[in-house]
C-alpha cells in the first residue's frame, strides 16, 4: 500500500521549507509548534517559525488517470517589529516553491504554485503572521 498523497506531500514540503529557510528559521518548521521554551532549547531562538496549518486533498479519480489536488497553508511566525522579516521569508518560499519541483515519495508532481500569501497581525498585537496558500497537483508513481 502506498503513501498518502497528503502525507508523503507534507514530508516533501517539510524539508523543502526547511532548507530554503535554514538560515533565518533554523529547522523551526513544524506541525504541531512546540512551547516557546522547547523551541529555544532545541534551536536557540523561539520565532521566527514556520506551522503548517489546515489542508485539503481533493481526489480525481478518472477512468484513465488517478491524480489528487492538495491544499496546504504554510504560516510565517515572527515576532520583529513590523512585517519585513515575514514579508522576506514568505517571498523566498514564494520564489522557492512557485512552479518548481518537489520530489514526493510515491507520486510524481504535475504542478505547485502559490495561489495566495495574507499578511496579518496576531490579536496579541506583537505576532505577525504571513500565511501562504499552496495548491499541488499530483498522480502515482508508475
Amino acid at each position: 500500500m502506498g503513501e498518502d498523497t497528503s502525507l508523503a506531500i507534507q514530508v516533501a514540503l517539510v524539508a523543502r521549507v526547511a532548507e530554503l529557510t535554514q538560515e533565518v528559521v533554523a529547522g523551526r518548521v513544524y506541525d504541531d509548534v512546540p512551547a516557546a521554551a522547547e523551541r529555544i532549547a532545541d534551536t536557540g531562538a523561539d520565532f521566527p517559525y514556520i506551522s503548517i496549518a489546515e489542508g485539503q486533498l481533493v481526489p480525481i479519480d478518472e477512468e484513465c488517470f488517478d491524480r489528487s489536488t492538495t491544499f496546504i497553508n504554510l504560516n510565517v511566525w515572527s515576532r520583529a517589529i513590523g512585517y519585513p522579516e515575514v514579508k522576506r521569508i514568505a517571498g523566498a518560499l514564494r520564489i522557492g516553491l512557485h512552479e518548481q519541483d518537489l520530489a514526493i515519495a510515491g507520486h510524481v508532481l504535475d504542478r505547485m504554485r502559490v495561489e495566495n500569501i495574507t499578511f496579518s497581525r496576531d490579536p496579541d498585537g506583537v505576532t505577525r503572521r504571513a500565511r501562504i496558500d499552496l495548491m499541488i497537483e499530483t498522480q502515482p508513481a508508475g
